[in-house]
Parts: C-alpha cells; structure tokens; sequence
C-alpha cells in the first residue's frame, strides 16, 4: 500500500521565491518559478504583494498563461498597508482602494484567493476592532460586487493584533465572498505556545471542520511554518531545519500533526508553506505525509463502506 492519491482540489504551494529557485540561472526570469513548481512536486505559489499590487498587467498575463500551462495555483497575500480596522477614515478610505487595485491584479493574473491581515487592535477592544472591521470589509464586498475571488482573512501572529482562529472563522461564515485563512504559526505565536501538541492542534482542526462543512462552497487556505516567539507574539520563521534532528525540538508547531488535521479534512484548501528560506521543503513534507499511508487525505469516496 502506498498511501491514497491527494485529490486535485488540494493544492501545496509556497509563499514568495525560495531560495531554491532563486539561487537557479533560470531564475532571472521569475517567471520560470512555475515550471520549477511542477519540477519538485507542487502545485501552487503565493505571490507576495505585501507593498501594494505593482505587477504590471503585461507581467500579470505572462505569469497567468505560464501557470495554466503548468497547472499551478496562484493566490496573492494582500498588502500590510490595507487596514480595515482603522479609526481613520482617510486610512480606511486608501485601504479600499488599494484592495480593489489588489482585485483587478488578481483577476489579470488568474488568482481567486486574496489574503489579508485584519491588522493591529489600534488601542481597542478587540471586540471592537473586529466590529469596526466586519463592517467595513462588509461595505468594501458590497462596493466591490459580484467577484469569483475570495478574500482570506488570516490569523494573527503578534499580541496586539485582530485575528484568532474563532474571529476568523466568524467573518468568514458571515460575510460573502470571504474565507479563512489559517496560519498554524501564527496561532502558536500568538497564543504564546499553544499548539505545540497534537491535541491543541487536534482542537483547532475540529473548528476548521465544523466551518467547511457549514460553509461548502467556501474554500479554505492554510499557512504553515515552524515559528519563534516572544512575549508579543510572532519574532520569525524557521524552517524544517530548525526542528529536525533537535532533541528538545524548540520551534513549533510540528509538521506531522498539522498534516495529520489536513489529511482529515473533507473540504478543499490550499496550503502554503513559509518555512524561513526553505518554504518548498516545508510544502514537500507536508504533501509526503499527507501523501503517506498513516494519514492518506480522506476524500469522499473513502466515506463510502
């Protein structure tokens, strides 16, 4: 036995450019990233547009017809400057419009998942902060209309910002055209250490779960990295290196848990890895276990006696 086929609405990606394909000749064209994708193994890429959408929509069609010919998902992280949650209505007001400028970059390039941080309490409750962001993402979906890309809101890493797993999720279910983004990593950190065992992580799965198969039709996006923290949260991400091999293996959370909860899951997602300079190894790792026969990815079919 080798382990069930993962079915095609499962995707395993990385955030940015590796260092593996940077360090390539062939990578002064950064388009040549798909190909390279396809070489080791995965099946999808996060573009990173933390600056603001600056792609030109030339550059947009190439990488667009190069990842089709590929098969390679593209997702986009949205700029830290979007901030939602602002007391500032001027902020608010640039926020939109660099959100919809995110929007039609997406569309040019093919991608159907924007993700975005709600961004920092600003001094407020989070309750409050996350009130006076439902709101205004719900007036930001109705300004924006009918769209077949989704924006998914991620978790928070540090102390001081909106995002835990039950906001999230929470927005997401409540507002159309919205989705989770999960990042494992910043869960841990932002909770000063919570996941680093398998019930922890187990718990959060559980929640996960109860949304996909409330929610069917919205898809779901995970991050994934081993991460160092301190008392305000996230300090940086590690890579697989850091944990493997290390008897009291500091950085967490581990890989095979947070596959063991993917391979359970009934929904479709995709997961992206940001393992510090390495992100294709942390991407491989969590497809070969998934892959594997202690987790094989339960699909419908499996369900069937």
């Amino acid at each position: 036995m080798t382990g069930l086929a993962i079915p095609p609405d499962i995707r395993f990606g990385v955030g940015g450019f590796p260092l593996a394909f940077t360090d390539r000749p062939e990578s002064k064209d950064r388009g040549a990233v798909f190909a390279w994708l396809r070489s080791v193994g995965l099946d999808a890429i996060e573009l990173q547009m933390t600056y603001g959408p600056r792609m030109t929509a030339e550059q947009g069609r190439r990488y667009r017809a190069l990842a089709i010919a590929d098969d390679i998902k593209i997702s986009i992280h949205g700029s830290y400057y979007i901030v939602l949650a602002s007391p500032d209505p001027a902020k608010v007001l640039r926020s939109v419009d660099t959100l919809m400028r995110t929007y039609v970059q997406a569309d040019i390039l093919g991608a159907r998942e924007i993700v975005l941080h709600p961004g920092s309490l600003y001094g407020a409750p989070e309750a409050e902060a996350s009130r006076r962001f439902a709101e205004n993402l719900q007036r930001f979906m109705a300004q924006l209309g009918k769209t077949d890309i989704c924006l998914m809101i991620e978790t928070a890493g540090k102390v001081g910002q909106m995002g835990s797993v039950d906001m999230i999720l929470d927005v997401a279910a409540t507002i159309k055209g919205v989705g989770p983004c999960i990042d494992f990593g910043h869960v841990h950190a932002r909770s000063l250490g919570g996941l680093e065992t398998a019930d922890a992580i187990a718990q959060v799965f559980a929640r996960i779960d109860e949304f996909q198969r409330s929610n069917p039709d919205t898809p779901t996006h995970f991050h994934y990295t081993p991460i160092h923290y301190g008392p305000r949260g996230e300090i940086q991400h590690r890579a697989l290196s850091d944990i493997d091999g290390v008897s009291n293996k500091p950085f967490h959370p581990r890989p095979e848990p947070v596959a063991a909860g993917l391979a359970a899951l009934s929904g479709r997602f995709t997961i992206i890895s940001e393992t510090h300079n390495s992100q294709e190894k942390g991407a491989i790792r969590l497809k070969s276990l998934i892959n594997s026969d202690a987790y094989g990815h339960k699909d419908a079919s499996d369900l069937v006696e």
